[in-house]
């Protein structure tokens, strides 16, 4: 009976800790343009909070790791710009600042915590690159102590997968 109830616990925490690991997911579209992409447009990330200054801290953090990894130019788009509340027009965010794609990011905490990053093409708003970071469920994203943590190892993960897919 003892070896039954061992063998229980150890099965419920095998089942409860399953979900709490980190994935990396991506897509890269085949034949993508990936020489003529000089520049960049960061647009702030959409987060559950909807709160300005982690909208911007995500976005700055973002675009700090993709300056470090690759050589292309990023432009950070300010929250305050027009372009960001109204219906998001890829074309228009090219157009306006001189860049030859878009990266958009999202946190979701629905099912654990979740980093989604797109990266279109601003001339034909194609996905030309996406990527998923799975934090699991008990990742405490937005906590005081871990956030900045947080989102770093998260966006290290995905340029890293970026850079890698894109060269």
């Amino acid at each position: 009976m003892l070896k039954k109830t061992r063998y229980l616990i150890i099965g419920m925490l095998a089942i409860s800790t399953s979900g709490c690991g980190a994935s990396l997911t991506s897509y890269v579209k085949p034949e993508a343009p990936w020489a003529t992409i000089k520049r960049i447009a960061v647009l702030p990330f959409n987060l559950p909070s909807e709160n300005p200054v982690q909208r911007e801290l995500a976005s700055h953090l973002f675009s700090q790791e993709l300056r470090s990894a690759t050589e292309i130019e990023i432009v950070e788009v300010p929250l305050s710009n027009p372009l960001v509340s109204e219906q998001l027009d890829i074309k228009k965010v090219g157009s306006q600042f001189q860049v030859d794609a878009v990266l958009s990011g999202a946190v979701d905490e629905t099912h654990g915590t979740v980093i989604h990053i797109r990266i279109q093409d601003a001339a034909t708003e194609e996905l030309l690159w996406s990527g998923t970071y799975v934090l699991g469920t008990r990742a405490e994203f937005f906590s005081v102590r871990t956030q900045q943590e947080q989102f770093q190892r998260g966006f290290k993960r995905l340029v890293e997968q970026f850079s890698a897919e894109a060269s």
